[in-house]
């Protein structure tokens, strides 16, 4: 069980990210485990863990991290827990079990990730791993990877970023759906701008696009399919990328083309992160005007949402609006003032 104490000393570590590219066989062949004594395990079982699964996935993407987060931790280590050391009448269904113990974890992390929990969200990504490794689902352990990248990019870990998006895409190899492949390349593209390599992250993005040209999104794996990875998904990515690089024109193309496609009701909180950051690069640009109306719209998208990186996007709003002194304009102040009113209540 997470305990409080957990929360408050569990810290991110970089040397927990280096995970090597040629010790797949090795962790697998170790992680293997005889099973026995406990209860009958099969496919209802496995269906179950799915189903709940699903739910908290959807959940998370409309309410955000802060949202049932501990009613994920507790179904992890109570009922799935159990379900780990039970009696499996197939390999097949022990495999089925883990991988789907493995998507769970992972989605306990990207929780605690959202929640700027950085530390918690890490340890629960390792473990992850591990659950991916006994399932031999190497597709999912590069999903996890490219959390954890996603996760050291958001930190300012540039170099960090490369190696475990050049994880993801080692272990996964062979095994990795066309919309997956994209998933992790478009992480390499994040950590080839955090870099300062514009010739490399250009390349990456024309890679990943040219991987998610080839997905049927039907043909993709559970874990894709809630994620929604898409091109409207791609694209924040990118814009994301572009910004990194200072090519703001492109950034705002690639985050408007993102925000328009978007479907908003299902991926709230994504969307209020993908309009925060259109309006990032808007006011870098010097148009203030169009960044307000921007910020306003993802404080609107906000309500109900509780996110530690939105919470975060809206005290860089507040830096922001801040560095234009005594010239900040009355529609710019009467923004500041709904910002300041938000983070009272978060």
């Amino acid at each position: 069980m997470e305990r409080r104490a957990f929360g408050l000393t569990a810290l991110y570590s970089l040397a927990a990210l280096a995970v090597p590219l040629d010790s797949w066989q090795e962790i697998a062949d170790r992680g293997q485990r005889a099973h026995g004594g406990g209860t009958a395990v099969g496919r209802r079982e496995i269906d179950a863990v799915r189903d709940m699964l699903a739910v908290f996935g959807k959940a998370d993407e409309r309410f955000g991290g802060g949202h049932a987060r501990l009613a994920v931790v507790q179904y992890l280590t109570s009922d799935v827990a159990g379900y780990l050391q039970g009696t499996f009448v197939s390999d097949h269904d022990r495999r089925a079990m883990f991988s789907a113990a493995a998507e769970l974890t992972y989605l306990a992390g990207w929780k605690a990730f959202d929640s700027s929990l950085h530390g918690v969200a890490q340890r629960y990504y390792l473990q992850s791993l591990r659950l991916a490794n006994e399932a031999d689902d190497r597709a999912l352990a590069g999903f996890t990877l490219r959390a954890m990248a996603h996760q050291a990019v958001d930190l300012g870990n540039g170099p960090e970023v490369l190696q475990l998006a050049s994880s993801a895409l080692e272990w996964s190899r062979g095994r990795a759906t066309p919309a997956a492949t994209a998933l992790f390349t478009v992480l390499a593209a994040r950590g080839h701008a955090a870099t300062s390599d514009r010739v490399r992250t250009s390349a990456a993005l024309k890679a990943a696009e040219a991987h998610l040209a080839k997905a049927s999104p039907d043909d993709e794996p559970a874990w894709i399919q809630a994620s929604g990875f898409t091109e409207t998904s791609l694209a924040s990515q990118a814009g994301q990328a572009l910004r990194d690089l200072g090519d703001l024109p492109a950034a705002e193309t690639q985050l408007r083309r993102s925000v328009s496609t978007r479907n908003t009701e299902a991926y709230r909180r994504i969307h209020t992160l993908t309009l925060a950051n259109l309006a990032d690069v808007q006011c870098a640009r010097g148009r203030l005007r169009e960044a307000t109306e921007n910020w306003n719209n993802a404080l609107d998208s906000m309500a109900g949402v509780r996110s530690g990186r939105a919470t975060v996007a809206v005290r860089s709003m507040r830096s922001r609006l801040s560095s234009f002194g005594p010239r900040l304009p009355p529609f710019a102040k009467r923004l500041d003032e709904r910002a300041a009113g938000f983070l009272t209540t978060t």
